[in-house]
C-alpha cells in the first residue's frame, strides 16, 4: 500500500519576466523587489491548489501613468497567482 503524501507547501519559481515598459526605472525596481513578498501573499491562501505547470503567461495588466510599485506588486502577483489556481499552461 502505498501511503499519499500531503500537499507540498514550496513552490519553485524558476524565472519570471516583467515587461515594465513605460514604468519610471526607480518604480519598476521597487515592484520587482516587492513582487516576491506579494507573491507569497498571494499564493499562500491556496497554496494547497497550486498546479504544477512548466510555463505560465499571466497576460497584462493595466497600470496608471504613475503607479505605486506596492500596488503594481500586489496586481502582478495576484495576477499570477489567480492564473496558478486555474491551473493554466
Amino acid at each position: 500500500m502505498k501511503v499519499s503524501s500531503p500537499p507540498s507547501r514550496r513552490l519553485r519559481i524558476d524565472r519570471i519576466e516583467l515587461d515594465l515598459r513605460g514604468i519610471a526605472p526607480a518604480t519598476a525596481e521597487a515592484t520587482a523587489r516587492a513582487l516576491g513578498p506579494a507573491l507569497a501573499q498571494a499564493l499562500a491562501p491556496q497554496h494547497a491548489h497550486i498546479a504544477p505547470a512548466e510555463r505560465i503567461d499571466a497576460g497584462r495588466i493595466t497600470s496608471p501613468a504613475s503607479p505605486h510599485a506596492h500596488e503594481l506588486a500586489t496586481g502582478i502577483a495576484q495576477r499570477i497567482a489567480g492564473v496558478t489556481r486555474r491551473g493554466q499552461k
